[in-house]
């Protein structure tokens, strides 16, 4: 879709210079001879050249910021021609033409021809010297021709707009006419190449043939010279070589920077025509790391981030990765800057001293070249710290989980905590549950939940409740994987559809088996897309043997455990032993119960309380 907002802007620009259907030089000058050269950057030039609207639809070459420009017409195709003063040209000689043309656009096509003739009007212009040519590109870039009149004389060059109707703008600078050449000067060297090495060196291997014929298109016997330039400055001087020799050039440049070279041949008739070319000169920026990990190292706190080597550019061209470099990023938004000047593969350093509880850590890797620097690519989120005992349970009271939580936003979908404000009671009556918000199909997350120790666990079992949303006849297809992470890899435990689990509103219970992993540590990954609704639920979350759940009691004897205010109370399980564990699963306190009904001291919060096989989570208040 053209953006008109630009062009309604270019328009208005362009309008202020927009002149009568033929305006002519104010006065007679004396035929100029070249070379000649008109850059446009005063705004002076109006006072040599012909300016002519031949549709006369008001809009028409004129200044514009150090250039000669004219704007687009929606409904007419452009028809506008901008002569040079009269030029003074010998018959039989040639002379070098070159003007350097912008766009408005890199997509929409400007078209132009240069002509020339006898007279200052566009029926003169019946020579050519670069045919109708059709372009896009938002940066200047040169074009040139040669012509040779018949006859010695006065000439007019004229620049022809034809674009078609409703394309944007043609900028021109740098209009220039060489001096006269003879029809036995060399013709232009051609095939020049410029190819930049990517291994971290800023060189450049120019290739370019010397010409075999001259201008007027005879053999030639022989070439004094083909000079090379960059940027207009001489770098090279290629003395006497032979007419079609393959010639090479090997530049080394100042900094990573876009040249152009440029190179003519040169015999004792004259200077051939210029033949030109643009190359970026260095190394380009490295392209994105890929293949990151982070693992904990051997000493506590410590981690080691690897990588695979950065072996190209932006551009896919090949790099050596021994002139890469990468940096390491941390801290809030992962912005501040830990290392640099890194080589190799990875790199091992202390993340945290403080390793008595577990936490998440992150980090930014970035690929650096002379040329710029990668995309930040984050590393996996690693739980650093004790891992937590099981039997495990998040219940995600209050809306708040009591352990640590890592989060992933896939694709737009983000998972965050629920309270009963929302119009749903949370399972477990506390409260407090977790849910991934969508807005549009297929949107995603996933979090991943700290390290957990399996050990002591005979049938380790995950089960956990996620709520069924039922509206008419439209089934809850939103979909749950579940998947748990050892050793660095994740391997899918469970997958459904919401509605699998039933037909019913509400809150319906999910297990899974982790017996796969008995004795080892585990993270559990919950990843939700959404299908239909904008939100999937979960609560109560428990790692424990098969068939014990968090809330409701496989008990094989008649004990009761409930909460109360400072106290837990457990009845009908006298000389029993009672073990209390934080939320988090870590053991608060273990007792034998000496009394039929036994109150347990302990300060307000969520508790798992486990009497022989009896496990309750209880509130104390």
């Amino acid at each position: 879709m053209k953006i008109h907002r630009m062009k309604i802007s270019t328009l208005l620009l362009c309008a202020t210079f927009s002149l009568a259907t033929v305006a002519q030089p104010q006065a007679a000058t004396e035929p100029i001879t070249p070379p000649y050269a008109e850059s446009f950057a005063n705004d002076a030039f109006v006072n040599d050249y012909t300016i002519v609207d031949v549709n006369n639809d008001g809009v028409t070459w004129g200044p514009y910021l150090g250039s000669v420009q004219i704007s687009y017409n929606s409904n007419e195709a452009m028809n506008d021609w901008l002569i040079t003063p009269a030029l003074a040209l010998e018959g039989g000689k040639i002379y070098n033409f070159s003007i350097e043309v912008m766009t408005g656009s890199g997509s929409y096509n400007e078209s132009f021809e240069v002509m020339y003739g006898k007279e200052n009007t566009p029926e003169s212009m019946t020579e050519t010297i670069i045919e109708k040519m059709q372009v896009a590109h938002t940066v200047y870039k040169s074009y040139s021709g040669t012509l040779s009149p018949s006859e010695s004389g006065t000439y007019y060059i004229g620049i022809h707009g034809c674009s078609d109707a409703d394309m944007l703008s043609i900028s021109l600078k740098n209009l220039s006419v060489g001096e006269a050449k003879g029809a036995s000067a060399p013709a232009a060297p051609s095939d020049l190449t410029a190819t930049t090495r990517t291994n971290g060196e800023l060189k450049a291997d120019i290739a370019l043939t010397a010409p075999t014929l001259d201008l007027n298109g005879d053999a030639l016997e022989s070439l004094e010279s083909v000079r090379l330039m960059r940027n207009d400055s001489l770098i090279h001087t290629f003395d006497s070589p032979a007419p079609g020799a393959e010639l090479t050039y090997v530049d080394e440049v100042p900094e990573c920077s876009r040249y152009t070279y440029s190179a003519i041949a040169v015999n004792g008739s004259g200077e051939s025509p210029a033949i030109e070319t643009s190359a970026f000169v260095g190394v380009l920026e490295p392209s994105n790391p890929t293949g990151i990990s982070l693992t904990e190292g051997s000493k506590p706190g410590e981690v080691i981030l690897k990588w695979t080597p950065v072996t190209t550019d932006i551009r896919n061209n090949t790099l050596d990765p021994a002139f890469v470099t990468y940096r390491i990023y941390g801290g809030d938004g992962l912005a501040t800057l830990l290392f640099d000047g890194i080589t190799g593969d990875s790199y091992t350093f202390q993340a945290t001293d403080d390793v008595s509880t577990q936490s998440f850590v992150q980090y930014a890797l970035v690929a650096e070249t002379r040329g710029g620097i990668s995309d930040f690519m984050n590393s996996p989120l690693l739980p650093l710290g004790p891992a937590y005992a099981t039997p495990f349970v998040e219940s995600f009271a209050n809306g708040t989980p009591a352990t640590i939580i890592g989060l992933y936003s896939d694709n737009l979908a983000t998972w965050k905590g629920f309270t009963n404000e929302t119009g749903i009671e949370s399972q477990d009556g506390d409260n407090g549950f977790f849910g991934s918000e969508g807005s549009y199909l297929q949107d995603s997350a996933t979090f991943i939940t700290g390290k957990i120790d399996l050990s002591g666990l005979e049938t380790p079992t995950l089960t956990f409740y996620t709520y069924n949303i039922v509206d008419g006849k439209d089934r809850d297809i939103n979909t749950l994987r579940v998947s748990a992470i050892a050793n660095g890899t994740a391997q899918e435990v469970k997958s459904f559809q919401i509605c699998d689990l039933g037909d019913q509103e509400g809150w319906l219970k999910v297990e899974a088996s982790l017996e796969a992993y008995k004795s080892q540590t585990i993270q559990l990954e919950f990843t939700s897309l959404h299908a239909l609704y904008p939100y999937i639920f979960i609560d109560n979350l428990r790692i424990d043997n098969y068939g014990v759940s968090a809330i409701e009691t496989a008990a094989s004897n008649s004990a009761s455990i409930a909460g109360g205010q400072g106290e837990i109370i457990i009845a009908g399980a006298t000389h029993e032993r009672v073990e209390v564990f934080t939320i988090d699963g870590h053991l608060v306190t273990q007792q034998t119960i000496a009394a039929p009904e036994y109150r347990l001291p302990l300060t307000p919060g969520i508790y798992i309380a486990r009497v022989g096989q009896t496990t309750q989570k209880v509130i104390v208040k």
